[in-house]
């Protein structure tokens, strides 16, 4: 819906991609805060009291008439994911068996994949055939859904969180496999979510006739990431280890990157597939890995990782958009594909016991 809002309020790509850095920016920097709340507030709680404001931000897209509106409402739910996503990531580990941590974590790996398609193929398909703000308010109504399977969720797992300060923090990334996983997923994030933001506005370059409702059927492919999550740990083993897994991941998403240098759609559509599911293992093994490597402090990593994952959105919402907008497409693959690289680097540096 980038390019729509983007021509509705008469602003450059860049700037309409301030709507994914204003909400990936308190994600990046919030996670850490709910990790401490989680000491205090059951897991389950804070997913119904969060779910609910984000709800009601969701509705409020009706009332929103310009792009400051937009920025504001955005800003709010970056103040409120933070709050589901490191309550649901520490639930899972928390509730896992100890064998079974990184086969959850694919779980819940899988379920955010498929629920960023939806949200990706309910915002081109409304925004096709209805106002632009009709998919937020369609968003908004169907969080009524989690919030009353909330009420079937079986009570927390006893956590047993220290107290979040610099000493916790700093003891998580004294540990040198914690900080070169952070490293690798801060770079190949950062090339994920370039790609996905600045995507609809190459194929408008290319083809200005495209409708959001075909931009959306580019992310079909993102859907091979549910069964890469849930089964990466097997490609893992299969490989020999994790690090194998890593890099395996590193070549597919370097594959598919380097096909959005062509102009093609149908190979752009296919090279999805690739991209995405490169991506997703990496993904997928990451946070299985930190939260198999964690025997302390697991509030504290998996709200680090989560921090780390949106910081990098939210560099990656904004700047390649500048690039963009200053020197073009070209410009904007060069710089991904050196990034790729630091993250392949990166992940040959990894010396953990699988």
């Amino acid at each position: 819906m980038l390019p729509l809002l983007a021509n509705l309020f008469s602003i450059s790509s860049s700037q309409v991609g301030l709507l994914i850095t204003v909400t990936f920016l308190p994600l990046g920097l919030a996670p850490v805060v709910y990790g401490y709340f989680l000491q205090a507030i059951p897991a389950r709680l804070m997913l119904i009291v969060a779910m609910t404001l984000l709800m009601l931000d969701q509705l409020a897209f009706y009332f929103a008439s310009e792009f400051w509106h937009l920025l504001i409402l955005r800003g709010i739910q970056g103040l409120i994911l933070p709050a589901v996503f490191t309550a649901l990531m520490t639930y899972c580990a928390s509730m896992a068996s100890p064998g079974t941590v990184r086969r959850t974590m694919g779980l819940y790996i899988g379920a955010t994949i498929l629920g960023g398609f939806i949200g990706r193929a309910i915002g081109g398909f409304f925004a096709t055939g209805f106002a632009w703000y009709t998919a937020y308010v369609v968003m908004g109504f169907a969080m009524l859904l989690p919030l009353f399977l909330m009420r079937f969720a079986s009570a927390d797992a006893e956590i047993s969180f220290q107290r979040l300060d610099i000493r916790s923090i700093s003891r998580v990334m004294a540990n040198r496999d914690f900080r070169y996983v952070y490293l690798v997923l801060s770079a190949v994030f950062f090339v994920y979510a370039s790609i996905l933001n600045l995507i609809p506005f190459r194929l408008l370059e290319i083809d200005a006739s495209v409708s959001p409702a075909f931009i959306s059927s580019l992310y079909i492919g993102y859907l091979v990431g549910i069964p890469i999550a849930l089964y990466s740990e097997s490609l893992s083993k299969f490989l020999g280890d994790e690090r194998r897994g890593l890099m395996l991941g590193v070549m597919m998403n370097g594959i598919g990157l380097v096909s959005y240098l062509l102009t093609d759609f149908s190979i752009m559509f296919v090279m999805m597939f690739c991209f995405a599911g490169g991506f997703f293992f990496i993904h997928s093994t990451l946070s299985g890995l930190v939260n198999h490597l964690a025997t302390e402090h697991k509030g504290v990593v998996n709200g680090l990782y989560v921090s780390i994952y949106y910081l990098s959105g939210a560099l990656a919402s904004w700047l390649p958009g500048i690039v963009y907008d200053e020197f073009g497409w070209y410009a904007v693959m060069t710089g991904l594909i050196v990034m790729l690289m630091i993250g392949g680097w990166f992940v040959s540096r990894l010396k953990f016991d699988s």
